[in-house]
């Protein structure tokens, strides 16, 4: 009986042992696995951080980028814009040098004699002062563009003009205010009623689309070689 008791004694004293050893073990392992999560957090929080840092430098990077950009931006707007301004400019200088072909409303007027009588130059020139008088913008004799250096002469029975020769009838176009244009011709005693003293006639038409082709730029009406210009 003594042997039962201490044969179960024994026995639970090492099941005892056993379950000590045990716990002690899953102790120690539950133990080192909090040290090793609690190192793996604590690499992870330095992760974030070393993260995060990197994202605020990008980001600065980008704002920086970004304002680099806007400023790019900014500055080939302004260089467009000057750019457009002086394509302008210089579109508005060729127009009036009459370097550039135009169209407007004006009037066409056609000088034809009624006899065997020259058209005099004079007669073309009166033509062509009243209407500069009358504000116009544009002038042309039978197609030649005239300009400031243009010449308008006789030459027996035809005229010169921009060193070209012209022949009868001789068709001036004026681009302005078509009335006004018309008025400064037809005024009583003005150049429409001498042109008839001389026998000629005079054919004024308006027109709502008159073209005025560009002088011819090949060094013979616009030259410049022999000027300086002075600061």
């Amino acid at each position: 009986m003594k042997f039962f008791k201490e044969a179960a004694l024994t026995v639970v004293c090492l099941l005892l042992g056993i379950v000590i050893a045990m716990q002690y073990r899953s102790v120690k392992v539950n133990t080192s696995l909090a040290v090793y999560e609690q190192q793996r957090v604590n690499d992870l929080i330095i992760d974030l951080l070393r993260e995060q840092e990197n994202n605020q430098q990008l980001q600065k990077r980008i704002d920086e980028l970004q304002r680099d950009l806007e400023n790019l931006r900014t500055g080939t707007n302004t260089e467009n814009e000057t750019i457009q301004a002086l394509r302008k400019e210089n579109e508005q200088l060729e127009i009036l040098a009459g370097l550039k072909t135009v169209k407007g409303k004006g009037i066409i007027v056609t000088l034809e004699s009624t006899d065997k009588t020259a058209i005099d130059d004079n007669n073309i020139l009166a033509v062509l002062n009243e209407l500069r008088a009358a504000d116009v913008q544009a002038l042309a004799v039978n197609d030649e563009r005239i300009i400031a250096t243009s010449e308008v002469r006789r030459a027996g029975s035809y005229m010169i003009v921009n060193g070209r020769k012209l022949l009868p009838p001789y068709v001036i176009k004026a681009i302005a205010d078509p009335e006004k244009l018309e008025n400064s011709l037809t005024v009583m005693a003005g150049v429409v009623d001498m042109l008839k003293y001389y026998n000629i006639k005079v054919d004024i038409k308006k027109d709502d689309n008159i073209i005025i082709p560009a002088v011819r730029d090949d060094g013979t009406i616009i030259r410049y070689d022999l000027l300086t210009p002075v600061d």
